[in-house]
């Protein structure tokens, strides 16, 4: 599963080959046809483990013991970081998303995880906006949408300027991302967001 990350990450999906996968997992290609039967298979296996982990982020919420507002800002910015995460994840996603116009399973599993997670998030902030700290601008779904428009935004920023983030910490893009679509977020300015605990996630072997 790393080995195909890689291989994906570095060539695109429609370049690579199972016999490049095999190679860099050190094994045949008779070994990786023991476990999936085809370059397809592989791919939706590493897609339904990203769209996992992203449920598993916005669901940290819930059992978060920081007051809501606080949980709000660390599961929006756990959702958006990537620093803690295998280094070809932002290139890989690109790939997923070139596939939903290419590929009827790929368009299906992530049509169904974004309407997941405007769900959640507008959950996350309508709870959050119940703590009285803030008002949302705009409706809560909507919110949680523009929210996936900046993960995805700032996975293309990451592609074409890798050393932005360097320049422009999460937690302020977040701060002042959050004070736009918030009125009353004054109380959470940007920089003030506590880092996020790393968490460690089991990678498949």
């Amino acid at each position: 599963m790393e080995a195909a990350l890689g291989v994906f990450a570095l060539h695109g999906y429609d370049h690579a080959t199972v016999e490049e996968i095999s190679l860099a997992a050190g094994h045949s290609k008779g070994a990786y046809y023991f476990h999936f039967d085809s370059k397809e298979a592989i791919f939706l296996e590493l897609l339904s483990n990203w769209v996992g982990e992203q449920n598993q982020r916005l669901r940290a919420f819930e059992r978060s013991p920081q007051p809501p507002t606080v949980a709000l800002l660390e599961t929006v910015e756990s959702l958006l970081r990537y620093d803690d995460r295998n280094e070809n994840w932002p290139a890989l996603l690109p790939e997923f998303w070139a596939q939903v116009q290419r590929n009827e399973k790929v368009r299906e599993m992530l049509h169904q995880a974004y309407e997941g997670w405007i769900s959640l998030l507008a959950g996350v902030l309508e709870r959050a906006e119940r703590s009285g700290v803030f008002r949302l601008r705009v409706e809560a779904p909507t919110a949680a949408g523009l929210i996936l428009a900046l993960h995805d935004g700032l996975i293309a920023q990451r592609r074409l300027l890798p050393f932005a983030g360097k320049k422009q910490p999460l937690s302020r893009t977040l701060g002042a991302f959050l004070k736009v679509i918030t009125e009353g977020a004054e109380t959470a300015p940007a920089g003030a967001i506590a880092p996020v605990r790393r968490r460690t996630v089991k990678r498949p072997r």
